[in-house]
């Protein structure tokens, strides 16, 4: 089985929020197996708020995975007329990376040792309390290639530092330095590895983050940054164009591509990972074409069109793998410079 956690805000003015625990049966085809009729809907941790503890409320399913790992007698065999013994095991938890941050009880993405993969450390201005992971950096650049990754073992130990540490004090400074707050229940099962048992959301990595990131560096409000020496913002009078003929291109798309877009200049706020993902993949390559003072622009945003359509296909050759771990190794270093 697979968990998926994620917040929703229920209603339209998106003050409260609920966190829905849901189940896929990977024994099902995945043709089926995300189907509504299919997926188990464990529990909803109610709100109002974020969650703060999710372990806490996860304790009834780790302890009944846990019985379901060692086997439950006398489970019948419709098929075979038989009884035989049923086991299950959690082998993948995914969600966006703050939820999976508070299930790996770790500090999430703006912390000093943001990832879960691998151990880049993270880097800020001194009047500024959010930390970046940028590979070049004028003391010391990372390699992508040759990242050190985190290991289950390793993580273990990390986090039984920081809970064994002999005061307040050494504890944050350890937990600070790990990335680490201590140690998720969800551990207790033979199934999980970390980090392999926690891939990275791509809906919410490339189409609710990196693509509308991308958007705002071209409309000029990225984290208030401006272009500096460069030329990649676009005229206003221009993007309004841009947003106006994607708004209007749902007049003669048929809807088998997906939902309608909206203007992303006047309504982005309802974009979804549907239709940022219509963006990249089919519209944004043809109405950016010859709209930015440097062509480089335009060829980096179609290289990342490029990548998301080798990793959307839905078959794959080993060398494709490559093909997108070193196309995006090129396209991160492309943007850094």
């Amino acid at each position: 089985m697979g968990l998926s956690l994620d917040g929703f805000a229920p209603f339209k003015r998106r003050s409260n929020s609920a966190w829905p625990v849901i189940l896929f049966n990977y024994n099902l085809p995945p043709d089926l197996r995300t189907h509504l009729d299919h997926i188990l809907c464990y529990g909803i941790i109610p709100g109002p708020k974020s969650v703060k503890d999710v372990n806490s409320f996860l304790v009834p399913l780790h302890e009944e995975l846990a019985e379901l790992s060692e086997g439950v007698d006398g489970v019948l065999d419709p098929t075979a007329k038989e009884f035989f013994v049923l086991r299950a095991y959690l082998i993948l938890l995914f969600g966006d990376i703050p939820a999976i941050s508070k299930l790996l009880m770790m500090k999430g993405h703006n912390g000093y040792s943001p990832c879960r993969y691998c151990e880049i450390k993270g880097m800020r201005n001194p009047d500024e309390k959010v930390n970046y992971v940028p590979l070049h950096r004028e003391e010391e650049s990372y390699d992508p290639h040759t990242l050190r990754y985190r290991r289950h073992r390793r993580f273990i130990r990390q986090a039984r530092k920081v809970l064994a540490a002999d005061t307040a004090a050494e504890s944050d400074r350890l937990s600070r330095e790990y990335g680490i707050k201590g140690i998720p229940g969800l551990f207790l099962l033979g199934s999980i590895n970390f980090p392999n048992s926690f891939p990275f959301d791509f809906m919410h990595f490339i189409f609710e983050n990196l693509v509308p990131n991308l958007i705002r560096h071209y409309t000029g409000d990225f984290k208030g940054l401006d272009t500096g020496i460069e030329s990649y913002q676009l005229p206003k009078s221009v993007w309004e164009v841009i947003a106006d003929t994607a708004a209007q291109s749902g007049d003669t798309i048929p809807s088998d591509f997906g939902a309608r877009m909206p203007n992303i200049h006047t309504d982005r706020s309802s974009m979804t990972a549907e239709t940022w993902s219509i963006w990249i993949m089919y519209l944004g390559p043809i109405l950016l074409r010859d709209h930015f003072l440097k062509p480089d622009y335009y060829k980096h945003f179609v290289k990342l069109s490029r990548l998301v359509h080798l990793c959307m296909s839905y078959e794959m050759v080993r060398s494709d793998i490559t093909l997108i771990r070193n196309g995006f190794i090129e396209w991160v270093h492309e943007y850094e410079r």
